[in-house]
């Protein structure tokens, strides 16, 4: 990841077209090397979770360019690579595992993460996803406790109902577990990992471990059609 990082780091800190053009071709080779590294990753995710079904790098990775029309921030680029691995690709509605590279600048916290789950669901799958641990509510918290998951992953902080969701009963024992509208769970990337050689290696046991959870998920989603 030697390449993504110094682009990255480069792009951090000169956020404007001008510089952008300037390191075009670096930015090409940073890219490159971000895309064959997702493309193994894909292989070895799909050992575990055939699910995803025949993916590319380039179907799972997001552009850089920002969508700035609507934003205050008008800094035209992401400082970060991202990659969602799931069926459909990086406009899957499906739960799955995302690599995100976000080395910052020199001397800067470094954000790169790995996740996995449901973020921003629309309305209908949200409910999906409410019904089943509502009815299912053993199982899933047989996944989100087991031991190996506590210890690997945390709760990615997102917005929270203060009451009960419409439609779900207030004095349910678990009703805290209903009550996100994200369901998604990640593990920080330190910085001596991502230039690692065990890079991929672990990107691939977090995965698997992130693999129940988006199963749960997934059966949710999918019984919504049945």
């Amino acid at each position: 990841m030697h390449k993504s990082i110094s682009f990255l780091r480069g792009l951090t800190a000169n956020n404007h077209k001008e510089w952008f053009d300037a390191n075009r071709n670096s930015f090409q080779e940073a890219r490159s090397e971000f895309e064959e590294f997702i493309d193994r990753l894909i292989v070895e995710v799909r050992l575990f979770d055939p699910s995803i079904g025949s993916l590319t790098a380039k179907d799972c990775m997001f552009r850089i360019y920002r969508d700035v029309r609507f934003a205050r921030d008008k800094t035209p680029y992401k400082n970060h690579f991202g990659a969602y691995i799931a069926q459909g690709g990086r406009k899957s509605f499906l739960g799955g595992y995302y690599f995100h590279l976000e080395p910052l600048g020199e001397g800067d916290q470094n954000r790169s993460f790995l996740a996995g789950g449901i973020f921003c669901p629309e309305a209908n799958t949200l409910k999906a996803i409410r019904t089943d641990i509502y009815e299912c509510i053993d199982e899933y918290k047989s996944i989100i406790y087991d031991k190996n998951f506590v210890d690997t992953f945390e709760w990615f902080e997102g917005s929270k109902l203060s009451k009960a969701p419409k439609g779900f009963p207030k004095d349910f024992p678990d009703i805290e577990l209903i009550k996100p509208k994200d369901y998604t769970f990640s593990r920080n990337i330190d910085s001596d990992m991502l230039v690692s050689d065990r890079l991929l290696e672990e990107s691939v046991r977090v995965f698997r471990l992130m693999l129940p959870f988006n199963n749960f998920m997934n059966r949710a989603i999918r019984n919504m059609s049945d």
